[in-house]
């Protein structure tokens, strides 16, 4: 009983360690006076318009989930639970927003919060995936063409294990009965299920159109922020390249919000690409609070205001 509250606490220490020494890292040899400077150059119209992209990403984002459903969940309640489950995670550890998305989804149509976690599993699922593509293009141009045969390797396994799973549901069943027979298999079989559901061919063409879409947003969001608001001229190609760097960088262990490796892992892709030091660290510093703050305070907004409740009278289904 000794050893969790030990390893729990080596985690902690690990996660904010590395984003105290991140910040750090990006901080020493920057003067505060040319920081500022360069941030307060930084003209707003297109600052506002990195913030409305990111929001349009958000949207379509909640009309995914409605649509991994059937019959649809109301739009409505699936942005809300978006907007809420990214705020929670931007100030939560153990990607906790996840879970408060799925049950903000299942009170508000009345379906059960293991099958919306199923949903919520296959959506980050298809994100991985478009995020592995981006760095898969970014790992193949740079020549590392042995990481991005593990990408692959990695990519075809998880597809087509859950292919054998929808062809042949007893397996599934045996993986699930690893976990026992009480609430936990239970809970695991009903997730599963709710990511099966999303296996049809006319569901994953809509899903992967669906993720394109929201990450072709969240990629000119960056490419906004280098070339509209820091204005720094990098072609196209370089842009997207940092953008699949940064998005590598949210997924290394770190404090809520991936605070000081974020800004690390941007300022050195910045740094290949010859911005310099300040330059680098202004812009890191703007693209993470267009993407953290306003996002933390509509989902706080929303889930302080306009708590999740159920839009019909179905009761709650369970799969």
């Amino acid at each position: 009983m000794a050893e969790f509250p030990r390893k729990r606490i080596a985690g902690i220490v690990l996660k904010y360690g590395a984003s105290v020494f991140c910040l750090f890292y990006v901080f020493r040899g920057v003067p505060f006076a040319d920081l500022t400077t360069i941030l307060g150059r930084y003209p707003i119209l297109p600052m506002l318009g990195v913030v409305a992209v990111s929001f349009a990403a958000y949207a379509i984002m909640g009309l995914r989930l409605s649509f991994m459903a059937e019959p649809p969940l109301s739009f409505r309640s699936t942005f809300c639970a978006t907007l809420v489950g990214l705020a929670i995670n931007n100030v939560l550890p153990a990607k906790a927003g996840e879970i408060a998305k799925a049950v903000w989804m299942g009170r508000g149509n009345g379906v059960s919060s293991q099958k919306t976690l199923g949903i919520v599993f296959m959506e980050r699922f298809f994100d991985v995936n478009v995020l592995a593509l981006l760095s898969l293009w970014f790992l193949w141009t740079m020549g590392e063409r042995g990481a991005a045969a593990i990408f692959v390797a990695c990519l075809t396994a998880g597809w087509c294990v859950l292919s054998l799973f929808r062809a042949y549901p007893s397996l599934a069943e045996r993986f699930t009965s690893l976990f026992g027979r009480g609430n936990l298999r239970r809970f695991v079989s009903q997730a599963l299920s709710g990511v099966l559901e999303n296996m049809s061919p006319g569901r994953l063409i809509w899903l992967s159109a669906a993720s394109l879409t929201i990450w072709c947003f969240y990629s000119l969001q960056m490419i906004l922020g280098v070339n509209a608001v820091a204005r720094l001229g990098l072609p196209w190609n370089e842009a997207l390249s940092i953008f699949a760097v940064s998005g590598l960088g949210m997924l290394l262990p770190s404090s809520p919000g991936a605070i000081g490796v974020y800004e690390a892992v941007l300022v050195t892709a910045l740094k290949h690409y010859g911005v310099g030091p300040d330059e680098a660290l202004a812009l890191a510093l703007f693209s993470h609070m267009a993407q953290f703050i306003p996002v933390t305070l509509a989902g706080g907004l929303i889930f302080a205001a306009f708590p999740a409740k159920r839009e019909g009278s179905r009761a709650p289904t369970e799969l």
